[in-house]
C-alpha cells in the first residue's frame, strides 16, 4: 500500500489542477503485443539475456504501490537495468485516468524472477494525466515513445502506437479477480514496445505520450545512478 498521495496534475479540456491520488495496487502488464510476431520478438530479445519465457500471455504482476514515483532520478543496486515506456491507468473513486511511465526492472536479476525484478526498481510515471473520458475513444492513435542516453549519446529508443497493443480497456477488464486485492484505488502499467536495437543500459531514461487528436503531449525524464557496493 502507498502511504503518501501520488501529486499529479490533471490536464483536461476544462483546465489543470492538481490530482492527488493515493494509490493502494500497482499492476504490471507484459507481453501485450496484438502482432504475435513482434511477441516473440520482444520475448527473445529478454531471452538473449536469460530471462524465462511465460506460460501465459499477457501476464499480470503485483508489485507494491510504493514504487510509484515523480522523482527525476533513481538509484539502483545493480548495474544491468532499464526502463521500458508504458501507458499507465489509474484509477481512483470510480475515476479512470491515464499517463505514461517506465517498467524500469534489474535486467541481471530479470533471468532469477520477472517480478522480483521489477519489485526492484522504482516506477517513475509523468506528472500529468488525463481523464481517461476524453482519449476513450481514439486510444489506439495515441503515440509512446522513449529515448536512451548512454555514454552520453541519446537516440530514440522505443516507438509505437498503443493501437499496436492489446487495448487499454482490454487489459484493464482481464485482470485477474480472483483474489483479495480489488480495483478500488490502482495503476495499469499497460505493457511496452520492443527496443529499437535491442535492450541498452544507459544514465537517462526519457519517455512522453502523444495524442494526435488532441494535439497534447505529456512525458518524464530521470537519471539511473548504480549504487556503489562494499561486499
Amino acid at each position: 500500500m502507498r502511504s503518501q498521495p501520488l501529486q499529479l496534475t490533471l490536464e483536461s479540456a476544462a483546465g489543470h489542477r492538481p490530482l492527488a491520488l493515493t494509490i493502494d495496487r500497482l499492476i504490471v502488464a507484459g507481453w501485450v503485443g496484438k502482432n504475435q510476431e513482434a511477441v516473440r520478438k520482444h520475448i527473445e530479445e529478454l531471452g538473449e539475456l536469460g530471462v524465462p519465457a511465460p506460460s501465459r500471455t499477457p501476464t499480470y504482476m503485483n508489485l507494491s504501490a510504493a514504487l510509484l514515483t515523480t522523482d527525476e532520478a533513481m538509484d539502483v543496486v545493480g548495474p544491468e537495468s532499464s526502463g521500458e515506456v508504458e501507458c499507465v491507468v489509474f484509477g481512483s473513486a470510480g475515476r479512470l485516468y491515464v499517463g505514461v511511465g517506465s517498467d524500469h526492472t534489474d535486467r541481471g536479476f530479470e533471468k532469477y524472477d520477472i517480478p522480483a525484478s521489477k519489485q526492484m526498481c522504482t516506477k517513475p510515471v509523468a506528472p500529468a494525466v488525463w481523464d481517461l473520458e476524453e482519449v476513450r475513444d481514439h486510444l489506439d492513435r495515441i503515440t509512446l515513445r522513449s529515448w536512451m542516453t548512454a555514454g552520453g549519446k541519446r537516440r530514440l529508443y522505443q516507438e509505437g502506437l498503443l493501437g499496436s497493443n492489446i487495448g487499454v480497456i482490454d487489459l484493464l477488464d482481464g485482470v485477474p479477480a480472483d483474489d483479495a486485492l480489488g480495483l478500488a484505488s490502482f495503476s495499469l502499467f499497460c505493457g511496452t514496445f520492443p527496443a529499437i536495437g535491442g535492450i541498452e543500459i544507459g544514465e537517462m531514461f526519457e519517455f512522453e505520450m502523444e495524442d494526435p487528436v488532441l494535439g497534447r503531449k505529456i512525458g518524464h525524464r530521470y537519471r539511473i545512478r548504480c549504487l556503489p557496493q562494499y561486499l
